[in-house]
């Protein structure tokens, strides 16, 4: 086993904000930074911003590649190659980060790795996907931060923690002037037409007895020149939410702001909150209101709900204790900035003997941006979609390392835009099931990406989109 040490201190930072300290440490060198505030408003405890990358780890034609840029971590150089879940399930075992004795109360997040699965991995954790979702097709990308800085919102102080031995973080106030970001015309695909005709054929083959929701999606994309961390800035602005996030790796960048866990554990205590049924924010507190009334009165959003808390249930209790998996909180009624939904809050115990990797192949991907049942839905998205939905539908967050309990927290990729090669692209879904209306189905993948939009359109883009009309 491989341990490293942690050194840091605590700071002051009741003048200081993540974005302003990400700003004057981090800057355009590849970092990340995970947020989070709560859908009423308060701010989540931390946020984490990380840098000075140790080690990245990377799917690469179904194995997992290795790039070490600390020589203390060259015997992790033995797991390059090997078939990529394997690889990192025994290389996160070996990986063993000791926190300074005076600061060993801090959050497991602080000894991690942070990055993001795409969507494709599915063919790797389900192997009977493999055919769809080719191994080597599969994309995932994790770093080991050399510096972190934790944002303690509560107390209004930030904890330096390096495993690199610099005894400071650097100058906490010069920050570098942002290259105004540029966006391009869009295009969708499919266009509205293309699409309602797919939810028109899901529908058949949910009649036929196929699966019970399909969930199928919009790609936008447009070029993209200037300042990434701009346009994170405007959507955390615009769309706070549980799990916000800007990480700036080598090959590509990924901006959100999600609602939905996929799934946490803290200490081996499960957690998941699936999100099913949408509406638009109304206009008024008078309209809102009625909206969300009809949201939770509406058959078709109660049924995709229930299903949706019943998939849940059945992924926890793949790796879950006997009798440990409950629903503790059942449809309660979450408001974001463009739209409302509806959500559940399941918990259970995990198995003894299983580690983070085991719970994300019991829980990925998320049925609300799959389908039930899931590997067939995932089946027929495959042969209806036609798109590639790189970190689309996949999840992003941190996995922490060591033999210790497991510890992890990944949020969706969902309300995500992703700049790879100078394109801009954001993918938007809609679960279909048996009595959907082809155009509200649209219509909903077009609430969905209004914070997006919103973000886009201050930042030059969309001359030629017109909402509902692509």
């Amino acid at each position: 086993m491989i341990n490293l040490e942690q050194h840091g201190q605590w700071m002051q930072a009741d003048t200081q904000t993540p974005v302003s300290l990400y700003l004057s440490l981090v800057g355009t060198k590849p970092g990340i930074l995970l947020e989070s505030t709560e859908v009423d408003g308060r701010l989540g405890r931390y946020s984490l911003m990380g840098w000075d990358f140790q080690l990245l780890l990377e799917c690469f034609n179904g194995n997992l590649k290795v790039t070490v840029l600390d020589d203390r971590l060259a015997p992790l150089q033995t797991f390059h190659d090997t078939p990529f879940l394997k690889g990192i399930k025994e290389l996160t075992r070996e990986l063993n980060i000791i926190p300074p004795a005076e600061l060993s109360e801090l959050p497991p997040m602080t000894r991690s790795i942070c990055g993001y699965f795409g969507y494709t991995m599915g063919g790797i954790f389900e192997p009977a996907l493999a055919d769809r979702l080719p191994p080597e097709q599969g994309e995932a990308y994790y770093a080991l931060p050399g510096k972190i800085l934790l944002f303690d919102h509560l107390h209004s102080r930030c904890c330096y923690l390096s495993i690199t031995n610099d005894p400071n973080p650097g100058p906490l106030s010069a920050a570098p002037v942002e290259e105004e970001p540029l966006c391009g015309r869009i295009t969708a695909t499919p266009d509205r037409s293309t699409f309602m005709d797919a939810v028109t054929r899901a529908k058949k083959l949910i009649t036929h007895g196929e699966a019970i929701q399909i969930v199928l999606s919009s790609k936008r994309q447009c070029s993209f020149t200037g300042s990434s961390f701009t346009l994170y800035r405007r959507l955390r602005q615009i769309n706070p939410s549980p799990y916000t996030f800007y990480i700036h790796f080598p090959e590509i960048t990924l901006i959100g702001s999600s609602p939905e866990l996929l799934v946490k554990s803290t200490d081996n205590h499960l957690l998941l909150r699936p999100i099913a049924g949408t509406r638009p924010r109304g206009a008024s507190d008078e309209e809102d209101k009625q909206l969300a009334a009809e949201m939770i009165e509406d058959p078709k959003e109660r049924a995709e709900h229930v299903m949706l808390v019943d998939l849940g249930r059945n992924d926890l209790g793949r790796m879950a204790t006997t009798g440990s998996v409950k629903v503790t909180r059942f449809m309660d009624v979450e408001r974001f900035s463009h739209v409302m939904h509806l959500t559940s809050t399941i918990t259970a115990d995990l198995l003894p003997g299983r580690d983070a990797l085991d719970v994300l192949t019991a829980t990925f991907p998320a049925g609300t941006v799959s389908g039930a049942p899931k590997i067939r839905a995932m089946q027929i998205i495959a042969d209806m979609e036609l798109l590639e939905r790189g970190p689309y539908a996949g999840s992003i967050g941190w996995i922490g390392v060591g033999q210790g309990p497991v510890n992890l927290d990944m949020g969706l990729t969902i309300r995500t835009m992703w700049i790879r090669d100078g394109v801009l692209t954001w993918q938007t879904g809609a679960g279909i099931v048996f009595d959907s209306e082809p155009v509200r189905e649209w219509e909903e993948c077009q609430n969905k990406a209004g914070a997006l939009f919103a973000a886009i359109q201050t930042s030059g883009g969309g001359d030629d989109f017109t909402r509902g009309q692509l």
